[in-house]
Order: structure tokens, then C-alpha cells, then sequence
């Protein structure tokens, strides 16, 4: 496999590489064989384990920026079309990428989609009352909304860490009641502006 080293953190002694397949692969400090340090835009050689993280990196004779370059214009394109993004669209985003627990999410698109399934629980309880459910009724059908919302929900949590530098994986601090203040906390900070294993700034 070859890629292009599209981030490398000192401090924690881990890159990820921007595979010429099109997915990123993070990897350890440990598993680069090459003499020279790691450094961002280089193209190298790569085997991917079955953690789909890649191992045994070696630096190739030749680096490749412009692969890396697209990587980025694609990523700036992106990020344009979202500053005209309103309410709907980003719930929408959410919508489209409710299994979708890789790349990173700002604070907009996690705190709209919130918003937004707040709203639509609402509109439907409101509703379902107006026309004379009963309450068994409205329960079955909000718990029927809320098993449908769970997976978008639970893939922009994991996102929006991401976006703080935090593994989404932090998301089971939950279970322990306590855990949802740190939580929140991370949930309101700002994009952190370096990149990281989950990929580019979200903004």
C-alpha cells in the first residue's frame, strides 16, 4: 500500500497516512523504518494490519504533494460549501452519515442535529396528541424515534470528539452519569486547529 503522511504528532508519537485508496490509516511512531523523522507530504510505502492501521512505513525514493495537495483542496472545497450551510443542512449531514464514526464534526453540525431532534419530537408529540393517541401510543412511537435518531447520534458524538482530539470512545463516560459533564464540556469546545489521526480541522 502507499500513501501520503498527511499528519505526525511529536508529542504523542502518532501520524496518519492518507492512502492512495482513499482512507486514512493511523499509525505508531514505532512502525516507521525509515532514517529520516516523519514529515507531512512525504510518500511512502506502507502494510495495513488487521486494525486497518498501517505498519512497517518506509519513506519512497519520491514524494508525491500533489496527492496530498488534492487531499487538502477537497477538504477547503468542503468546508466552503458549509459556511453556507443553515439548520436543515446540517441535520441533513448528520442524516447522511448516521453510521459514519470516522473524520470530525464542529460544534454546528453536533448542536443543530441535537436541536433538530428535539424539534421533531415536538412536532410529533404535539401532533400524535391533537389526533387523539393514546399515551401508550405516543410512547411506542417516541421510542421508536429515538432507536432511529441512536446511531446518527452516537457517529456525531464520536465525531465531534474527534474534533477535540478525543477518542470516541470517551462517549461511554455516559454510563456513569458523573461522566456527562466532561462530556458536555467537550462537546462545547471550540475545533481544535491541528490536524489528527480523524482527519483536517472541521473548520
Amino acid at each position: 500500500m502507499k500513501g501520503t503522511l498527511a499528519d505526525f504528532n511529536l508529542q504523542i508519537n502518532e501520524g496518519v497516512i492518507q492512502g492512495d485508496d482513499g482512507k486514512r490509516y493511523s499509525f505508531f511512531g514505532s512502525e516507521w523504518k525509515d532514517q529520516t523523522s516523519p514529515a507531512r507530504g512525504q510518500y511512502v510505502d506502507f502494510s495495513v494490519n488487521d486494525l486497518n492501521q498501517a505498519v512497517s512505513i518506509y519513506v519512497m525514493a519520491f514524494a508525491r504533494q500533489p496527492a496530498f495537495s488534492a487531499v487538502n483542496n477537497a477538504h477547503s472545497e468542503q468546508l466552503q460549501a458549509e459556511e453556507n450551510f443553515g439548520f436543515f443542512d446540517w441535520s441533513m449531514k448528520c442524516l447522511k452519515n448516521y453510521v459514519n464514526f470516522s473524520g470530525r464534526a464542529r460544534r454546528k453540525e453536533y448542536w443543530y442535529f441535537y436541536l433538530f431532534q428535539i424539534l421533531i419530537g415536538l412536532i410529533l408529540g404535539v401532533s400524535l396528541a391533537i389526533i387523539g393517541v393514546s399515551d401508550a401510543g405516543i410512547d411506542a412511537i417516541s421510542g421508536l424515534l429515538s432507536l432511529f435518531f441512536l446511531l446518527p447520534s452516537l457517529a456525531v458524538g464520536a465525531r465531534r470528539l474527534h474534533d477535540v482530539n478525543r477518542s470516541g470512545w470517551w462517549m461511554l463516560l455516559a454510563l456513569t452519569i458523573i461522566g456527562l459533564i466532561p462530556l458536555l464540556i467537550w462537546s462545547v469546545m471550540e475545533t481544535k486547529p491541528e490536524s489528527n489521526q480523524w482527519g483536517e480541522p472541521a473548520k
